[in-house]
């Protein structure tokens, strides 16, 4: 099992402990415009090949994605409400976790089928390398019907060990465990920013309410 973290806003974290899910990712809604686009695109039939592939994966797949480290500054603003928001930590299957690979430049292929869609949906430009990604790549099956939004569920391949409240995170202690009810054996931590590094690390003090 490899440990891994999710960042996610206040809010929407506390519904997905109390439901036991998180929610996956839909290809069309990533963050990074270059998500599956890349590669070099010189031939028109190329691009027009890949822009298919990419609405046909769009409809069928979708994404977990974790960080191997809850420690950089930069993931809490960008993915957990600007350090208001929650890291929850899993042990999950190595075997169906794979992490990103980061590249300088756009690799030039000659042709664009599933099998490298896949390979280039764990591919990003290198200025994304301080995320640390690594990803469950997984089938749309199922929306709920509230929402119409597609949810993975907590289990044995996805087992929630660490809640980490960020620096600026207003929830307590009893509103976390409020929420993970009946989940067992997790550890509740509170951050802060480091004194004398450009890290966030745990706050000894824990949780003052």
């Amino acid at each position: 099992m490899q440990r891994v973290y999710h960042f996610v806003s206040l809010c929407h974290g506390l519904d997905d402990l109390r439901h036991r899910h998180l929610k996956i990712a839909q290809l069309d809604e990533l963050n990074d415009p270059f998500e599956l686009w890349a590669i070099a695109q010189p031939d028109e039939h190329l691009r027009q090949g890949l822009r298919a592939t990419k609405q046909q994966m769009a409809e069928q797949y979708g994404l977990l994605c974790f960080s191997l480290d809850w420690q950089n500054p930069l993931l809490w603003s960008h993915y957990a409400d600007r350090h208001r928001g929650l890291a929850l930590g899993f042990d999950v299957n190595e075997q169906i976790l794979k992490q990103v690979s980061y590249v300088k430049d756009r690799p030039v292929l000659e042709k664009i089928n599933i099998e490298i869609a896949h390979r280039l949906l764990f591919t990003k430009y290198e200025d994304w390398r301080y995320e640390r990604e690594a990803r469950i790549y997984t089938t749309l099956k199922d929306p709920d019907p509230k929402t119409g939004l597609y949810f993975a569920d907590f289990g044995e391949q996805l087992v929630l060990r660490e809640v980490i409240a960020g620096p600026l995170c207003a929830v307590t202690k009893r509103e976390l465990l409020d929420a993970t009810g009946s989940v067992t054996e997790v550890e509740f931590t509170k951050a802060r920013l480091a004194f004398n590094t450009f890290h966030v690390v745990m706050d000894q003090r824990g949780f003052l309410a």
